[in-house]
């Protein structure tokens, strides 16, 4: 039996297990609250939220949608943050896009403006466009009318849906049949080394990199530019 003012070998015991658990609670709490900070649309090192305001990605994405980016998909590069720029050049890991992944990036003459895309050529790849089809290192990228079509309010050019196939990814977009709007006729682009080629899949309402103008348009996008890959939609 203890003395008075001493604590019993089982009361010991005891309290040396409410610590031990206490400290696994806390270590716990504290990996679930990094792991939620990690996951964080926004706000974590991961993803970011970004609202898409124009027609220009319809009708894979409708005006006033949301989409979350990875940064994580293609590694970071010193412009995948807002607030601060990371201290280093090129991407690390350096990953570069698919074709037909749709991309977040900064806008080459503008980087404070963010762009939402579909890539559609790589480094060394030739890209024109003729008659409003997509050709891609000399070969016209099948396409073909969608079973679903999709109205555009107030669009006076009626574009119609087809699905297009580019390598191993298929996807809608809109496209009106004339073959002669104003960038459904292009020189063929050469894509620089380190630069991506995008298009918006509402072919007559986007601008990209069909405009190479430095005050209007898009034109080559350098990959260290892109902060991520669209992963979701809502």
């Amino acid at each position: 039996m203890s003395k008075a003012g001493e604590l019993s070998e089982r009361e010991i015991v005891a309290r040396r297990g409410e610590r031990r658990l206490v400290v696994l609670v806390s270590a716990f709490g504290f990996l679930v609250f990094l792991a939620l900070f990690a996951l964080l649309p926004g706000v974590g090192p991961i993803f970011r939220v970004f609202s898409l305001p124009s027609t220009s990605m319809m009708p894979t994405f409708k005006v006033g949608s949301y989409a979350i980016a990875s940064r994580a998909s293609y590694g970071y590069s010193r412009y995948s943050f807002d607030s601060f720029e990371l201290p280093i050049s090129g991407r690390w890991p350096a990953l570069m896009p698919q074709r037909g992944d749709i991309v977040v990036f900064r806008l080459p003459r503008d980087r404070k403006t963010h762009y939402l895309k579909r890539v559609v050529g790589l480094p060394g790849d030739r890209v024109q466009m003729i008659k409003g089809r997509l050709s891609l290192n000399g070969e016209l990228v099948p396409v073909e009318l969608a079973p679903v079509q999709v109205s555009v309010p107030d669009d006076k050019t009626s574009p119609r849906t087809y699905v297009e196939k580019l390598g191993g990814t298929s996807y809608s977009i809109l496209k009106a049949d004339s073959g002669n709007g104003f960038s459904d006729n292009t020189p063929e682009f050469v894509v620089p080394a380190g630069n991506l080629f995008v298009l918006g899949d509402n072919r007559d309402n986007s601008t990209d990199s069909r405009h190479q103008s430095p005050t209007y348009g898009v034109g080559f996008v350098p990959a260290e530019l892109v902060i991520g890959r669209i992963v979701l939609s809502f």
